[in-house]
């Protein structure tokens, strides 16, 4: 379950572990997804000729500075269709995060500061594939600038671990059009039964402040859209520096209502490398 046009950066650890001084981590995945079950901004759910959304995206973490990490996460392809139009193709929206770990990492709490750049294609017409005229706008990025704060901590325990964070989105406008802010609560649990096996699991609740004031952008734009979204990770380490990693994500009403996005598992599969 994600949202069709934007997919939430949900699939990257929020906690409040920094990496050490110059070391990095670097994954490539693609995902895909596949739906014909929308549910609307009132929590109707519809039937629809299927959506669909593959991406390319590239995710890093640098160590800058002791305690001081930044964070990449850039869909470097994104494409759009239904089952009744061509694909509409581009980048989607450039996230640069700034964490900054408060306390020693005996039981770390971070704070982060995330601009989100409109890198993406704010207008990307698909054409139908029975009547080229008509033409649908399925773009690849939201088309406007916004902020995320997050708060994390973690704790390990042995071979475990569990982290915690909330999170809220300043957004702003598109062509005049003012989206409702957004915030998130999570948490996540590890387990790494073995040195090169890890394994997690993740839980995310997005609420919307008030209603979408614009309903014709809800959908194209993710405007005042809410859910509750699992996942579960399997990161399998080939060697100290390469590794192979696989994620199923899935969600429904658990906490958050489900609102104005479409329905369907969700798979990821990438290649990671860390020094």
């Amino acid at each position: 379950m994600l949202l069709g046009l934007i997919m939430p950066v949900f699939l990257q650890a929020q906690s409040g572990w920094t990496r050490d001084l110059k070391s990095y981590f670097i994954k490539l995945d693609v995902s895909h997804f596949n739906s014909d079950r929308y549910i609307s901004p009132n929590g109707t759910e519809l039937k629809t000729t299927a959506f669909r959304q593959t991406t390319l995206g590239l995710y890093g973490e640098y160590g800058f500075r002791k305690r001081f990490t930044l964070i990449a996460n850039a869909p470097l392809l994104r494409l759009n269709s239904f089952e009744s139009t061509e694909i509409a193709a581009g980048l989607g929206d450039l996230r640069l995060e700034a964490k900054y770990r408060l306390t020693s990492n005996h039981f770390p709490v971070s704070v982060s500061v995330a601009p989100e750049f409109p890198t993406g294609r704010a207008n990307a017409f698909a054409a139908n594939k029975t009547f080229p005229a008509d033409r649908i706008n399925l773009p690849t990025g939201d088309g406007e600038f916004n902020v995320w704060a997050t708060l994390a901590a973690s704790k390990s325990f042995g071979k475990f671990y569990t982290s915690a964070f909330a999170a809220y989105d300043f957004r702003t406008k598109y062509e005049g059009k003012k989206f409702r802010d957004l915030y998130q609560f999570g948490a996540e649990i590890g387990y790494n039964p073995w040195k090169p096996l890890w394994i997690n699991t993740k839980l995310r609740a997005q609420y919307s402040i008030g209603e979408s004031l614009y309903p014709e952008l809800s959908f194209v734009r993710g405007d005042a859209t809410t859910y509750t979204l699992v996942s579960a990770e399997i990161l399998y380490k080939i060697n100290k520096k390469w590794g192979l990693s696989a994620t199923y994500l899935t969600g429904g009403d658990w906490i958050a209502p489900v609102s104005n996005l479409y329905i369907a598992p969700y798979f990821s599969i990438g290649v990671v490398f860390e020094q």
